[in-house]
């Protein structure tokens, strides 16, 4: 009926929905009969302004308070229509989705924190994404909770290390894309005013951030990469001829230096306490060998340069460790000697050695 009498039912679900408005007798009937349904509905191909309308329906017995409609139950109904959409690439504008998940990242944190521990791999990182998502169009309808943002920084912290590790593709299990996309967000979160107060005291977050860029930048000196997709640097390597996988910008690899070294830049922003930890875990080194092109890592070197002045910014001693560098000549670049061009890069040694 859906595809066959489409405005038949659309206005049958369109009654439906004016149906459940502040009716609570209405509510528990229709939710009790045929709620199982509606949530998989919700979220089935064609989509359309039919799976806006079920949403409304659960929207608004959701808001009604009397427990009817699990925040589980209308998380996932959410997770898995926000995947599908992607997915078809889909460009109608389902309101009632928004409304729905805006209300858990906006006022209910910790109902969103409870849930995320219990849903799969998938329904996580479409969550993230979402999230990411809404913080790229800079908060339109409130701010993401406290709670939460500090929720993703603990987990980024545990399971960050995946990431070094091959990435596992069993369902339930930690997975790359899930520590990308909440690096995505801490990245966002951090470089915000409207968030400056959230990560500012987490020196552990610094930490673990700085820590995993110098493995990642120590792993693409090995001769295999160290486990990872080693950087482009070549023009060659991007040309339609070459070997290399277009789909690299759909991996994991992609812009993680970026994001590593963006957290890096926004969390030593006016904060000594993480200057202090830049020093003694000699972060500085690490930036400037980010301070290269790679296709892999868009405007890694501008966020590099950016985290370098921000280290340096009322630091005595991270100016000292940039004044002790002395040139030593021309570094190989290899996208100047495609270009034919005599000019290197600047080598650079510490002048204490």
């Amino acid at each position: 009926m859906r595809t066959e009498h489409r405005l038949i039912h659309n206005l049958s679900l369109q009654v439906l929905a004016n149906s459940v408005v502040n009716n609570e007798t209405t509510q528990a009937l229709i939710w009790s009969q045929h709620g199982l349904k509606i949530a998989e509905q919700a979220y089935a191909s064609p989509l359309g302004s039919s799976n806006n309308v079920l949403l409304m329906i659960m929207y608004n017995i959701y808001l009604s308070g009397h427990g009817l409609i699990t925040d589980l139950v209308a998380l996932k109904t959410c997770l898995q229509l926000w995947r599908a959409l992607n997915e078809a690439q889909c460009t109608y504008n389902f309101e009632y989705l928004h409304f729905f998940l805006e209300h858990f990242i906006v006022q209910n944190g910790r109902a969103c924190v409870a849930c995320y521990q219990k849903l799969e791999t998938e329904d996580r990182v479409a969550f993230l994404d979402y999230v990411a998502h809404y913080l790229r169009e800079n908060s339109p309808n409130g701010d993401v909770t406290l709670f939460l943002l500090q929720h993703f920084a603990k987990e980024f912290r545990m399971k960050s290390d995946c990431l070094l590790r091959e990435t596992i593709k069993l369902k339930h299990e930690l997975h790359p894309r899930e520590v990308h996309t909440l690096l995505r967000i801490i990245a966002s979160a951090s470089g915000s005013e409207k968030y400056a107060n959230v990560y500012p005291n987490d020196q552990s977050l610094f930490i673990n951030v700085s820590s995993l860029l110098r493995c990642i930048v120590s792993a693409g000196k090995e001769p295999d990469g160290g486990g990872l997709d080693k950087p482009m640097t070549k023009l060659e390597e991007v040309a339609l001829t070459s070997d290399i996988d277009a789909g690299y910008e759909k991996k994991v690899s992609y812009e993680l230096k970026t994001l590593l070294v963006r957290c890096s830049a926004n969390l030593l922003y006016d904060n000594k306490a993480n200057k202090g930890y830049c020093l003694d875990t000699q972060l500085l080194p690490t930036l400037l060998e980010c301070t290269t092109m790679d296709a892999r890592n868009p405007l890694m070197r501008e966020w590099s340069i950016l985290a370098i002045r921000n280290a340096c910014i009322n630091c005595p001693e991270a100016q000292q460790v940039i004044a002790g560098l002395t040139m030593q000549g021309s570094a190989p670049n290899d996208i100047l000697t495609e270009l034919n061009l005599d000019m290197g890069a600047l080598r650079i040694s510490d002048r204490q050695q």
